[in-house]
């Protein structure tokens, strides 16, 4: 009988002992959680960009370097090329496959697993093109910060080159359309043009609210010449219609 308090009192620390095991792993969960979240990602590879850019980064930006306008091309744009592609692909198989039936049929050959090859020859090049037209458009990045405007443009789905103008070197900027196609889909071209005599003009295509963007970026000039520190607390753009912007 005497040992019953004892055990009483074992049993109790175990319960709290596992009850303590159990929150310090909630809490080990937890913290891994938000450690996750905190993950930076590459602007180039995600389209999860956060509303002020909050959740990416991109080669070379600098630890107090803030985005404030990132962009692609217009969607249409990709589906433009891939829609033309596609068409250019699927003619080329169709006149390929009928000049090797024409010619089966007047030299007198069995032409049918010819005209199969060319369609799976087709398809692997129409998939392929595919893909490498959605990559290169994905990873084509423009960019604007506290410090410069940058732009990544990718030729192959591995290879691209950068270009950066900095703030400083910045004259003025202007918007304009220029074609049919920016003309139907309401695009326009936004241009910064420079002091630095190796860059003339750092130009994106193909955007929407270009010409918003060029009212912003005279405000985002204003305050970086009058005062680089108000730069911390100055709003990114927001490719949106006014009064959505929020």
């Amino acid at each position: 009988m005497g040992f019953e308090p004892t055990r009483a009192c074992a049993q109790t620390l175990s319960k709290r002992s596992e009850w303590t095991t159990i929150r310090l792993l909630q809490m080990v969960f937890i913290i891994s959680g938000k450690r996750y979240n905190l993950v930076m990602e590459n602007i180039l590879l995600t389209d999860e960009w956060g509303k002020s850019y909050e959740k990416v980064i991109f080669p070379g930006k600098a630890e107090d370097e803030k985005i404030l306008y990132a962009t692609r091309e217009a969607p249409m744009m990709l589906m433009i090329r891939l829609v033309g592609f596609s068409v250019v692909d699927a003619v080329t198989v169709l006149v390929g496959s009928l000049m090797i039936a024409n010619m089966g049929k007047t030299l007198g050959f069995t032409y049918g697993g010819m005209v199969v090859i060319i369609l799976l020859i087709g398809a692997v090049v129409m998939f392929g093109g595919l893909w490498w037209i959605a990559q290169v458009y994905k990873k084509t990045v423009f960019i604007i910060t506290s410090r410069r405007l940058t732009k990544f443009i990718h030729t192959t789905p591995w290879t691209r080159y950068q270009m950066s103008l900095g703030l400083d070197k910045v004259v003025d900027s202007g918007a304009y359309s220029k074609g049919y196609i920016q003309a139907i889909f309401r695009l326009g071209t936004f241009v910064a043009r420079s002091s630095a005599g190796n860059i003339k003009n750092f130009k994106i295509e193909n955007i929407h609210y270009a010409e918003d963007l060029h009212n912003w970026m005279n405000k985002l000039m204003f305050i970086f010449n009058k005062d680089v520190k108000e730069l911390d607390n100055f709003r990114p753009f927001v490719a949106k219609p006014m009064g959505k912007r929020d």
